[in-house]
């Protein structure tokens, strides 16, 4: 009988470590709020423009380079 509850114990920690350690790797999703949504696209929008930026800017020396 004592055998049979320290096998239970020891299953029972083996599990609960086990998600313990997985949540650890890969935490579960938890979706952004609705300000984290709109900060993210702010810094899309910027990102985007910053991009646009020196890509014209790349291309203006180019085409000065080139004359």
């Amino acid at each position: 009988m004592g055998t049979a509850v320290l096998l239970l114990l020891v299953l029972i920690a083996s599990i609960l470590l086990t998600k313990y350690v997985s949540n650890k790797i890969d935490p579960p999703f938890i979706p952004p709020t609705s300000e984290q949504k709109e900060e993210i696209a702010r810094m899309a929008k910027a990102a985007a423009v910053a991009v646009a930026y020196h890509t014209l800017k790349r291309h203006g020396q180019e085409a000065d380079s080139e004359t």
